[in-house]
């Protein structure tokens, strides 16, 4: 029988009166029991201890546990059961999984007791370590959040939030305290929610995402939702509520709900971080321009879908021929396949691909702004003061001289544009938040087998290229690169070999 050793922690010795440290003690008593492990008498419990510096790990408890295993007063094959990972760690998450992997490593076998997750060594699959990185994240910026916070008027405002929005619901992934002064998060939808941001980013469209969270089995977080529907992922995507922000909202004469007000930050506990929302924000202009069905539904086979096409300026379609010695996938001018002037040529698909990628490999460097992105930002920002200050001015001619229908009309326009701008302002930002992302374009293309990595291949293609052309000659392929720096190939069959425009040479064996 394996043994099994409890670790307990939290950050406030008040807790040790209540119900947590009871709570986490019967979780591992209850785990132990019910999977034929030998619950050891000896713990490690770091009370009143917090994780969001490593001092657990460092001064603790826990750090203890791992010099008793190092030295072997701790057997390997042990299990460690912790009641969730924010009780091991509240550190950044690279440093969060190097504490986890260091443990499992040794040959202990971690249990996160809320979720019943099981982590070994050798047996550990790539969905388990997503959401426990998931979870990692989530505990790290909670604590983040908390430490830049004074106290007592951190707790004012929760308390003032809850006053005003008394009878008004919460996000699904929030909660009131017992007594409504607080605002707390429900850490599993909280950790779906984040989910479905990391999918948005890496290529999947709302209709992908949902059958992403289908085939998980992962239940919607709504109160009385049975289902997932595209309009409510459509609101979490496109909403900043998850960054902690609350915008005030009335219903108008005509029973729609509108913004009013300024936007107030940090007004609940935040869920993901800024970044994410803007990589978010680009993969959605992504697929909004140019994507194909099957790129939007989560699933493709050609990376290259909405971003390649003919000499003849027309669009590439992707064939399936079948499975006959001459079948498989090509990539045919839409034109031509359709009878409408140009010359009929299948391209290999696999030929194409990897002719491409072995190019971009050597040759892509990440994208540069251009120094115009920053001038456009600018002036978008200058007009968008000048625009407030507009409206503030018609509305004092109101106020001064009565109600105009003709004042009231600009009102409208100017808000109307200063919405424009502020979508133009996001867009921008989250195409820099993209390109600024160092992507390790080797990686990338080796996992190119799975569907989730072709995704993620094909959004950033997307992002760093104009149109891969395809000549009817099949022995000569453009790459044009958003930073100028244009790939050109040529193929001689004679010697099975490419030769791009800088000298550099290759041969594909599909």
């Amino acid at each position: 029988m394996n043994k099994a050793y409890s670790y307990i922690r939290f950050s406030t010795k008040g807790q040790i009166e209540g119900r947590s440290l009871k709570r986490q003690l019967e979780s591992a008593e209850t785990y132990a029991r019910n999977n034929g492990l030998a619950l050891q008498s000896l713990s490690f419990k770091d009370l009143g201890v917090s994780g969001y510096k490593g001092k657990n790990t460092t001064d603790g408890e826990l750090g203890k546990f791992i010099q008793a295993v190092e030295g072997g007063l701790i057997e390997p094959e042990s299990y460690l059961l912790i009641e969730s990972f924010d009780r091991m760690s509240r550190q950044p998450v690279e440093t969060s999984l190097l504490l986890l992997m260091r443990i499992v490593n040794l040959g202990i076998t971690v249990v996160t007791l809320m979720d019943g997750q099981v982590f070994k060594k050798g047996s550990m699959d790539m969905q388990t370590l997503m959401i426990s990185l998931i979870s990692m994240s989530r505990a790290h910026e909670e604590s983040a959040v908390k430490s830049r916070r004074v106290g007592d008027a951190w707790h004012k405002k929760q308390s003032n939030a809850a006053t005003e929005l008394l009878g008004s619901p919460l996000p699904a992934w929030l909660h009131y305290n017992a007594d409504k002064t607080e605002i707390g998060v429900i850490e599993e939808k909280a950790l779906i929610v984040k989910y479905i941001f990391f999918l948005s980013a890496d290529g999947y469209g709302r209709a992908a995402i949902i059958r992403r969270l289908n085939e998980e089995k992962l239940p919607p977080i709504g109160s009385r939702s049975t289902k997932w529907h595209l309009s409510y992922i459509t609101k979490i995507l496109n909403g900043r509520t998850v960054l902690g922000e609350y915008h005030p909202h009335i219903t108008n004469a005509l029973g729609k709900r509108e913004p009013t007000g300024d936007v107030i930050e940090d007004y609940y506990p935040s869920i993901i971080d800024e970044n994410l929302w803007f990589k978010s924000q680009a993969g959605i202009n992504s697929r909004r321009i140019g994507s194909t069905g099957s790129i939007k539904k989560g699933v493709t086979k050609n990376i290259f879908s909405g971003f390649v096409s003919c000499e003849c300026g027309s669009s590439i379609q992707f064939v399936n021929k079948g499975t006959s010695d001459k079948g498989g996938y090509y990539l045919v001018c839409s034109l031509a396949r359709y009878g409408g002037g140009c010359k009929y040529v299948s391209h290999r698909y696999y030929s194409v691909q990897w002719a491409v990628l072995i190019a971009l490999q050597q040759l892509l460097t990440t994208y540069v702004r251009k120094p115009e992105d920053n001038a456009k930002t600018v002036r978008l920002e200058g007009e968008l003061s000048a625009l407030q200050k507009g409206i503030d001015k018609l509305v004092q001619d109101i106020d001064e001289h009565g109600f105009s229908s003709t004042i009231s009309k600009a009102i409208r326009t100017k808000e109307s544009r200063i919405d424009e701008i502020n979508k133009e302002l996001v867009d921008i930002q989250s195409s820099k938040v993209v390109d600024d992302e160092p992507v390790d374009l080797n990686e990338l293309t080796g996992n190119i087998n799975e569907q989730s990595e072709r995704l993620k291949l094909h959004q950033y293609l997307k992002r760093q290229l104009k149109t891969i052309v395809l000549h009817s000659n099949k022995t000569t392929i453009d790459i044009l690169v958003n930073n100028g720096n244009n790939i050109h190939l040529n193929y001689s069959k004679d010697e099975n070999l490419w030769t791009a425009n800088n000298g550099m040479s290759f041969r594909v064996e599909v």
